[in-house]
């Protein structure tokens, strides 16, 4: 019996050290598709270690205060989260009291201080080649890092528009990411990492329907009834799940198809490719949407995760 027990434990052990190192940066609060992938990735952490939480553009600490309320309410709040550079002054958009910070709003949680930036080049000096970045919002706080992102294993970015655009079209965007720091996001692709991008062309034909809204609405668990919460805070009517996207061609690389390209951003915030140099980056050009949203609603569903 004793032998057993022992057994076991060595298996968990050996399990939970097999998981990939992970952590997200994100700009939780501002469009809905953020909660939708924080509520991913906890599904996942059977494959992920979570080492943190991250915050970036605009009200940092707002977000900051929001990801710790998702991570109570779903019996997660033992991973930490780290605020990053507030950026509330560079516009009005940035300053916004986005409608979901109410759902934190007399919470209780403190404001987390300063240090998203420290927290992941702390992390890729500890764990040099083997973390990987979730970045779904803009990149204030992975451009300083410069040439030390190198030290990732992989960044998955939602990031870009390549050749879609929001519309599905040919007629390529400035991605939102983007265009919120431009001068970071210049760094960002010139820093040598190995960066995997997630741009409009796989993510802006990823809708979340009507019907399985009233899927995660009657699941009614702690997971489902945060995000459906927030939903309803955001007001809109169909998300786009841009960011889950990000995760998933980590997750499911065989519904994606990709190229290696070399990607820059113009003054204006355009992700543009030149032909004549050689490949910096890995671009998303084709998604099986339909099903990867089966394999997401799958994750949403068959979950219990609470306090």
């Amino acid at each position: 019996m004793k032998k057993l027990i022992l057994l076991l434990l060595i298996s968990f052990s050996m399990a939970a050290q097999n998981r990939q190192k992970v952590i997200f940066d994100c700009d939780l609060g501002d469009d809905i598709d953020d909660a939708y992938a924080l509520g991913y990735l906890l599904t996942l952490q059977d494959r992920y270690e979570i080492l943190g939480i991250t915050t970036c553009y605009g009200r940092t600490e707002d977000r900051a205060i929001l990801a710790q309320k998702f991570l109570a309410v779903t019996g997660e709040n033992h991973i930490p989260v780290y605020v990053g550079k507030n950026t509330s002054k560079s516009s009005d958009r940035a300053n916004w009291y986005a409608d979901q910070f109410y759902w934190a709003k007399g919470s209780g949680l403190t404001k987390k201080p300063q240090g998203a930036t420290d927290f992941i080049r702390s992390q890729l000096k500890k764990y040099p080649g083997e973390v990987i970045i979730f970045s779904v919002g803009p990149v204030t706080n992975l451009a300083p890092l410069g040439a030390e992102l190198q030290k990732a294993k992989a960044i998955y970015a939602m990031f870009g528009s390549f050749k879609i655009g929001y519309d599905g079209s040919t007629k390529v965007d400035a991605e939102w990411n983007v265009t919120c720091d431009i001068p970071s996001a210049k760094a960002f692709v010139q820093s040598g990492a190995n960066i995997i991008y997630a741009g409009l062309d796989v993510t802006a034909m990823v809708k979340l329907s009507a019907e399985n809204r009233l899927k995660l609405l009657m699941r009614q668990s702690p997971l489902t009834s945060a995000m459906q919460g927030l939903y309803v805070l955001w007001g809109q009517e169909t998300p786009t799940l841009f960011d889950p996207v990000a995760i998933g061609m980590e997750t499911n690389p065989e519904l994606f198809t990709t190229e290696k390209v070399h990607v820059y951003v113009d003054d204006k915030g355009f992700t543009r490719l030149d032909p004549t140099k050689p490949a910096n980056a890995t671009i998303g050009t084709s998604i099986k949407h339909t099903e990867f949203i089966q394999k997401l609603m799958h994750q949403y569903v068959y979950q219990n995760l609470q306090p």
